[in-house]
């Protein structure tokens, strides 16, 4: 690599000179280009000499010049260097190498057609072993590896694939299965609980979980509220211990009739207690599970997870993921994988990979879903500004109108939010209810009511929201309000909670269909009780507790809109738009399962290269 980067490096310096043609240089002038000694100059030039990539001829006498030819293409090199740092799992340096040193796009476009080729499934042989790979790009990074620190829908999916939980909820029949745990009994009320582990469930690194594990894991999230995201699922633990090796007992403060769905959360994925307990800073940067996919490497260019062979419910079909980190724009100009020879254990409503386009003879098709969730607009309400202002909250709210913005920026954006999820045939009637003639008028009034005097309102956002943050903050400025966006990466919302230089967030919050993920908005940190109030904050916390001691379901679901009220009316939280999901698969796949997000389970997809009938076929 290093003689790669020194060629590259005098190729740049004389880009100019044409291959095989001598030209005359000096020691000096090369010591200045690689910034070394003119002994190591030497030492350079001799070993890219050996590599055949150039021919030295030194000057003989004091004032004759050295003669210097470039006998290989730097083009040619850069691409077989960028292939070779790729087969070693560093497709983020290959990429950086190629915009560095690529003269034009063709070796980018040579490199990302080599690169499709092995995207997909691959079935490779290995030391007489057939081993099925499944390699895909994506276009953002691992922010955490930790259940007890979960934000991102996409960590949550690799945890879940590392991980365990004693129990598992299955969402379309909206029931509870065995998975570390082989049993679970309760009290009456829900406030005690017995857990009986599976036996011969094994860690990654060989050890069975014992209740010891659990108690660990339980209590690191439990006894340390203020430096876990996911504390607040265990709050209400009041005494937790083992009964044996494979039973533990667990007493609660209060009744809680959704704990079968706690224990479910993958923020309650057990660990083991002996290695997270003995470094847990060095354990989270190669974190082990009984997960059906061991953690093979980890870093900010690819993740790699290899099948666990010993895992409780069998293993998986494919050997390998390779998950790639890629920008956008490079992930964009990758072609879409021949999937002909894909299939599943399990079937499913949605099917294959979700991708932009397909080439023009692919039998493709598309399935359009809305989103479960919606993007909002949450105002810091415990930094003083503008935004602490009732009728200011008020006027942002009739001037971000929602239809014109769906119809300025277009793609996946569909409907109008009243809440958080959607209410089929009140979103539009409700939204054309707006007077447009006292509309600007009523905007103005509540500005001057407010007091709103020019202050600057700083908004902050993620990436992928940037075209709504910009839209706003132009709908703002045509009423005289100055806004300003600051555009924030994932690495940035690593902490959770608002930054107190901000006045509001943007973001956007995908929910499952049970009550835990309304209740984690309003009780885990990094969502409203970041932004709330003192006095409201209270209240909502109380009533969103008041929820888990309910026992009937309905009850439940009429608390949660209420509290959704709560912020709709006192304008705390205004509700943007719901957003549509594409998802196109190829004729030939099988039951590919996707969750809500879209993501790809790899625990149940295997490769399927023989068909019935297909000799006779041919």
């Amino acid at each position: 690599m290093l003689a790669a980067l020194q060629f590259f490096e005098l190729r740049s310096s004389y880009v100019d000179r044409e291959l095989n043609t001598p030209y005359p240089t000096t020691i000096q002038a090369l010591a200045d280009i690689w910034h070394c000694t003119p002994r190591n100059v030497k030492m350079v030039l001799r070993k890219l000499s050996d590599l055949g990539w150039i021919s030295w001829q030194p000057g003989l006498g004091r004032g004759n010049s050295s003669m210097l030819a470039f006998l290989a293409d730097a083009q040619d090199i850069l691409l077989e260097e960028a292939t070779a740092q790729t087969k070693k799992g560093d497709v983020k340096g290959a990429l950086e190498l190629i915009d560095r040193f690529g003269e034009s796009a063709q070796v980018k476009d040579r490199f990302l057609e080599w690169l499709s080729g092995g995207m997909g499934f691959t079935r490779t042989l290995v030391t007489d072993t057939m081993l099925d790979t499944l390699r895909f790009p994506v276009q953002r990074f691992i922010v955490t590896l930790d259940p007890a620190s979960i934000y991102f829908a996409f960590d949550s999916h690799i945890i879940g694939h590392i991980y365990d939980t004693l129990i598992d909820y299955d969402p379309v029949t909206e029931t509870f299965r065995p998975s570390i745990a082989h049993f679970w009994e309760s009290s009456p009320d829900c406030s005690e609980w017995i857990i009986h582990l599976r036996k011969g469930v094994s860690f990654h690194h060989g050890r069975e979980v014992t209740a010891e594990d659990v108690i660990y894991t339980f209590n690191r999230l439990r006894l340390n509220p203020d430096l876990y995201e996911q504390s607040w699922l265990f709050a209400g633990i009041e005494d937790i211990r083992m009964l044996d090796r494979r039973t533990v007992h667990i007493r609660l403060k209060e009744p809680n009739y959704l704990f079968l769905h706690v224990l479910s959360l993958k923020a309650s994925s057990i660990l083991p207690a002996d290695l997270c307990g003995a470094g847990e800073a060095a354990f989270m940067k190669q974190p082990v599970g009984t997960g059906s996919f061991k953690l093979a490497r980890y870093d900010d260019s690819v993740c790699i997870l290899e099948a666990f062979s010993s895992h409780f419910r069998g293993r998986p079909h494919i050997d390998r993921v390779e998950i790639l980190f890629l920008s956008e724009q490079d992930s964009g100009l990758l072609k879409e994988p021949d999937w002909s020879s894909v299939s599943c254990t399990e079937q499913n409503v949605y099917n294959g990979y979700m991708r932009k386009s397909a080439g023009p003879d692919a039998e493709w098709r598309e399935v359009e879903t809305i989103s479960p969730g919606c993007s909002m607009l949450v105002f810091n309400r415990r930094k003083e500004g503008p935004q602490n202002s009732l009728a200011f909250r008020r006027a942002l709210d009739l001037i971000i109108d929602r239809r014109q913005m769906i119809a300025d920026l277009g793609e996946n954006r569909i409907y109008p939010a009243l809440g958080f999820r959607t209410q089929h045939g009140t979103t539009a009637d409700l939204y054309e209810q707006i007077d447009p003639a006292t509309e600007e008028a009523d905007i103005y009034r509540l500005l001057e009511q407010s007091g709103y005097r020019g202050e600057t309102v700083r908004l902050t956002t993620h990436t992928r929201h940037t075209a709504d943050a910009q839209w706003i903050q132009r709908r703002c400025r045509d009423f005289g309000i100055h806004m300003e966006v600051h555009v924030r990466t994932a690495e940035d919302f690593c902490e959770p909670g608002f930054s107190p230089e901000y006045d509001c967030q943007l973001y956007e919050v995908v929910l499952g269909d049970d009550e835990l993920n309304d209740l984690e908005l309003y009780l885990q940190k990094g969502f409203f009780p970041s932004a709330l109030e003192a006095g409201m904050l209270k209240t909502v916390t109380a009533s969103a507790l008041a929820v888990m001691s309910d026992p009937d379901r309905n009850s439940r679901w009429r608390r949660l809109h209420e509290l959704e009220s709560l912020l709709g009316q006192s304008y705390s939280v205004l509700f943007l738009l719901h957003k549509k999901s594409n998802t196109r698969f190829h004729s030939s796949i099988q039951g590919i399962n996707l969750n809500s997000c879209g993501w790809l389970d790899f625990r149940t997809v295997w490769f399927q290269p023989h068909f019935m009938g297909e000799n006779e076929n041919k």
